[in-house]
C-alpha cells in the first residue's frame, strides 16, 4: 500500500467487492466512452462487471485508489488468462439485447477471442487489463497510470509467469496513455463497422474515439 499525496493505492480483494461494484454502476458505466456511447444500463452492464469482478479478486494483480476520505477513486482490474482457457461467448450475458448493446459484445468477444491466435506461440499466459476506470473528478491526477504502474511491475508479473499484457483500450485516452507507456496495437475494430438497418452507427462516441485497440506489451 502506498501514499501519493491525498491518495492511497492497495490491492483488490473479494471483501472490496461490493465497493467496487458501486463505484463501476456509478462512474464506468455511464463515463467509459462505449458505455456513454450506447446509454448502457446497469441491469445491461451487470453481466460484464460480475464476471469480471469474479475473475479479478482471484488474483493480486487488481488495484484500489482510494482519496483522503477513503472514498474509491480509481479502479484497476485485471485477470489472468492462459492459452486453452475456455472461451467466454457471452460477455454481456445470454439474455436478448438491444442492437447497440450486441455492438459492445460483439467487439469484445472479437478482440478477446482473438487474443492467442495475434500472439506467438510460446506466449502462454498473460495478464489482461479488463477496466480500468478513474471517477471524473478524479481525472488528469495520473492516477490511472499510477495504478498500472502497480499493477504491472515486471518483477511481480515474473513471479507469476506472466510474459506480458493484453488490453482492450475503448476510450481515446487509454489508448494514447497505453502507447506512450510502449503498449502495441495488436487488432483495432472501428465503430463504423456497426450500424443499423438505416446505415447509422450504433455506437456514437461523445469524445474522438473511433475504434477499440487490442494492445500487447511482452514483459
Amino acid at each position: 500500500e502506498t501514499m501519493d499525496s491525498h491518495f492511497t493505492y492497495s490491492t483488490a480483494e473479494p471483501k472490496d467487492r461490493d465497493e467496487i461494484r458501486e463505484f463501476l454502476m456509478k462512474h464506468f458505466l455511464v463515463e467509459e466512452t462505449m458505455n456513454a456511447a450506447t446509454s448502457i444500463t446497469e441491469e445491461e452492464f451487470a453481466p460484464f462487471a460480475d464476471a469480471v469482478l469474479d475473475t479479478s479478486l482471484r488474483t493480486p494483480h487488481s488495484v484500489i485508489c482510494r482519496d483522503e476520505n477513503d472514498i474509491i477513486a480509481g479502479v484497476a482490474l485485471h485477470s489472468i488468462h492462459r492459452r486453452g482457457d475456455p472461451v467466454n461467448i457471452e460477455p454481456l450475458g445470454s439474455k436478448p439485447k438491444r442492437p447497440q448493446i450486441n455492438a459492445i459484445a460483439s467487439i469484445c468477444s472479437e478482440c478477446h477471442n482473438s487474443i492467442w491466435q495475434l500472439l506467438e506461440p510460446q506466449i502462454n499466459t498473460v495478464l489482461e487489463l479488463d477496466i480500468i476506470s478513474v471517477g471524473k473528478s478524479y481525472q488528469r491526477r495520473g492516477i490511472a497510470r499510477e495504478m498500472l504502474e502497480k499493477c504491472q511491475s515486471p518483477q511481480v508479473l515474473k513471479e507469476n509467469n506472466i510474459q506480458g499484457i493484453i488490453t482492450q483500450a475503448t476510450s481515446y485516452a487509454n489508448q494514447t496513455l497505453l502507447q506512450k507507456q510502449g503498449h502495441k496495437v495488436l487488432k483495432e475494430v472501428p465503430f463504423t463497422r456497426y450500424v443499423d438497418e438505416n446505415g447509422l452507427p450504433l455506437i456514437k462516441p461523445l469524445d474522438e474515439t473511433q475504434s477499440v485497440k487490442l494492445f500487447w506489451k511482452p514483459i
